[in-house]
């Protein structure tokens, strides 16, 4: 599939720059004393930024869809999931958000992987995506088994 999509070093750079507020949670959660404000609004920050990566991702397939891309109009559809799953992770208490997050990440993940080997989104987005799907699945993991630990 040709989409007009760059892609380039800065495209990998912005993608890791994306997971530096999960990687923060984590740390956080490991030494809360280095945290600048109270560790229950970085909870809700931590959980704001997943539910707007999500909305992100949702609208990324949007935007290939719009352009004529993969899909059908099934596509806004289950593309607006991962807003409303965000939405639902604010209202719920850390531990759960973080689940639904991750199941969340994992869903979307999958979907552009598989869409990648279908040859519905272009390859180097489907790799990025599987990336970007592990390290912030596992990083997410992490806060959760981090924070059982820490209040053992």
């Amino acid at each position: 599939m040709s989409l007009p999509i760059f892609w380039s070093r800065t495209v990998s750079l912005a993608a890791l720059a994306g997971w530096v507020p999960f990687a923060t949670g984590f740390v956080l959660v490991l030494f809360p004393g280095l945290s600048p404000v109270d560790p229950v609004i970085f909870e809700r920050a931590l959980l704001g930024y997943g539910a707007l990566i999500l909305s992100f991702l949702g609208g990324v397939r949007w935007g290939i869809r719009l352009q004529g891309g993969a899909g059908s109009d099934l596509t806004y559809i289950v593309g607006i999931f991962g807003s409303v799953a965000g939405f639902i992770t604010l209202l719920l208490p850390l531990t759960i958000g973080l689940i639904i997050l991750i199941a969340g990440f994992g869903i979307h993940g999958l979907w552009d992987v598989w869409s990648g080997i279908r040859g519905r989104v272009p390859p180097a987005y489907a790799r990025l995506r599987l990336v970007m799907t592990w390290l912030v699945c596992a990083t997410l993991l992490l806060i959760l088994i981090a924070r059982f630990l820490v209040n053992l």
